[in-house]
């Protein structure tokens, strides 16, 4: 796995793209722990997010985007996911959104919703800009292992992987070190999936209004 660090964010942008475009996997940093990206658009690219981790394909996959109006094009995007957007993204929050249905199906694995994340780490939503679409934004480790936080933990996590990511960002260690909270809004109950960087009581706080 090739580690590129974020001295020059524009010439590491270029490459992470070239790598996401030729259907590979790449490892970056976001605020919460480092993510493996793959083009969310991609059949190819996701059959090796799932191969990288050794994962099961009946989880699903969430996703990266530059913006809330990135999202739009592939999730339902309703009031309460606006108040959270207003109130936590860019951050440490995961929503899980009703799905237009025009991602590949082994993303979804099977599910209704999509979780959509804008990072508070700017380098995934750049690179989801620069693509002009959406990348992956599950934790960057082999299937049971810990998630990595910096470069050391990322490396040790595909140590003994069959299928290892192509490049690694660089981008020091990441601040929260824990994962993001994860929130249902598929249906009318508002539902926690994971509480992780973001209590759920200050999302529920937003929510009352």
């Amino acid at each position: 796995m090739r580690v590129l660090d974020l001295t020059d964010m524009d010439e590491a942008l270029r490459q992470a793209a070239v790598e996401v475009r030729a259907g590979r996997a790449i490892v970056y940093p976001t605020d919460t722990v480092y993510a493996l990206g793959v083009s969310a658009v991609s059949t190819e690219g996701i059959a090796a997010a799932y191969a990288a981790k050794g994962r099961s394909d009946t989880k699903p996959l969430s996703l990266c985007v530059a913006d809330i109006e990135q999202a739009r094009s592939y999730v339902e995007i309703d009031t309460r996911a606006e108040a959270l957007e207003q109130a936590f993204l860019p951050g440490g929050l995961t929503l899980v959104c009703l799905s237009k249905g025009v991602l590949p199906v082994a993303l979804q694995a099977g599910f209704p919703g999509v979780g959509i994340r804008v990072p508070g780490h700017p380098f995934g939503p750049a690179l989801c800009r620069l693509l002009g679409h959406p990348i992956t934004t599950t934790s960057a480790n082999v299937s049971g292992l810990p998630s990595a936080i910096d470069r050391a933990s990322a490396e040790a996590a595909f140590a003994d992987a069959p299928e290892q990511p192509s490049l690694l960002i660089e981008g020091g260690r990441s601040p929260y070190a824990q994962a993001s909270t994860v929130i249902d809004l598929t249906g009318p109950e508002t539902k926690l999936i994971r509480e992780g960087a973001i209590p759920f009581a200050d999302i529920q706080r937003v929510l009352a209004g």
